[in-house]
């Protein structure tokens, strides 16, 4: 059944409470509006909140029902069937009625705790982090506060106790690999020492590029061949490992900062990535340096800071210098490492051609 509304200046009103009742309003051709019911969408999970939650609030009311109301149908029930020497009802009620409340009222507090923070540190932690966190907290509390409830039973005691020895040592065995993974993850997002965006040099693996995650298992890193590199945490722990990002950071003394940053508070933040490259010995030095400023000339665009360079080895074969490239994008550095030496290696022979056919022409002049 369907029925017109033509007072057009309640529109806004008439459809802020129909979305209170799931109801719609659509302009047919004429420009008033109808209304058509909308089917509500609920999901699994909301069913089974639901659910849960209305047997949570019935018992919490059997609960204060039972406690407040003197003379009730389930003190009467209790005392009638209860045997010789048991406890008595407010003793009952209160070592195990109320501790099962107690204690579910803590463990929903500490996991919505958890559930604030991690929302609050939720840019600073991927997905897989916060994921592992949040069912790693979850399962510990249940377990925590389960295990505590039952330990109040006598007679479930020594079973509880034998059963939680048996399975830890079954499960401690079977995932020592990942527990060592896992933490090996958690150490690494907390000690700050390699972020989401980083760029990192692996030698001994012969890796590098950018962080593209950080996961309780494993490290994803964007190589400048395009591809790929997946390292287990527990690897990379082992491994030595150069973080090119450099921070200016300033100290802060307010109360937040110093809580949750550690006093410090980073400015600005650029990636200076170290370019190996050699020459031989018997080459002039001065070429090599023209041909760096040239190349840095060059590649002005994507460089932030001027280029510096230093020799840092030489032998009787090769002087070998260490370049130093500072970038504020680390992704740029995928491709330009490659293309700087590139183009050096370029304006080196270029300038070594040039300075051969100068001298060339002043002994031909001679």
């Amino acid at each position: 059944m369907r029925r017109e509304i033509n007072t057009l200046p309640l529109i806004p009103t008439a459809t802020f409470i129909s979305n209170l009742f799931l109801v719609k309003l659509k302009p047919n051709e004429s420009g008033t509006m109808i209304e058509s019911k909308a089917k509500p969408k609920l999901k699994t999970k909301h069913i089974i909140y639901i659910v849960f939650g209305v047997i949570f609030l019935a018992l919490l009311v059997l609960f204060f029902y039972s406690r407040f109301v003197p003379g009730n149908f389930i003190e009467n029930y209790y005392n009638d069937n209860a045997a010789e020497g048991a406890a008595t009802f407010n003793e009952m009620m209160s070592n195990f009625v109320d501790s099962f409340f107690i204690y579910t009222l803590i463990a929903v507090v500490i996991i919505w705790l958890v559930e604030i923070s991690l929302r609050t540190f939720k840019h600073k932690i991927s997905d897989d982090i916060e994921n592992t966190i949040r069912v790693l907290i979850r399962f510990i509390v249940i377990i925590f506060f389960v295990v505590a409830y039952l330990n109040k039973l006598e007679s479930f005691q020594g079973a509880v106790i034998g059963v939680m020895a048996t399975v830890g040592a079954a499960f401690g065995i079977a995932a020592s690999r990942s527990l060592s993974n896992v933490f090996s993850g958690l150490h690494l997002v907390l000690s700050k020492h390699h972020n989401v965006g980083d760029y990192l040099i692996i030698n001994d693996m012969n890796i590098e590029g950018v962080v593209k995650e950080i996961s309780t298992s494993f490290v994803t890193i964007l190589q400048p061949n395009k591809t790929t590199a997946v390292i287990p945490t527990d690897k990379l722990r082992e491994e030595e490992v150069l973080n090119i990002k450099v921070e200016s950071i300033e100290t802060e003394k307010d109360g937040i900062t110093h809580l949750f940053l550690y006093g410090k508070r980073v400015k600005e933040t650029h990636y200076v990535y170290p370019v190996k490259w050699a020459t031989h010995s018997d080459d002039r030095h001065s070429h090599a340096v023209k041909a760096i400023m040239e190349t840095g000339e060059d590649f002005k665009d994507y460089i932030a800071d001027e280029v510096d360079w230093m020799i840092y080895e030489r032998d009787r074969l090769n002087r070998r210098y260490l370049i130093s490239l500072t970038v504020l994008d680390p992704k740029v550095l995928l491709h330009l490492a490659s293309d700087f030496t590139r183009i050096l290696e370029a304006n080196y022979e270029k300038i070594k051609y040039s300075n051969k056919k100068k001298s060339t022409s002043k002994k031909s002049d001679v």
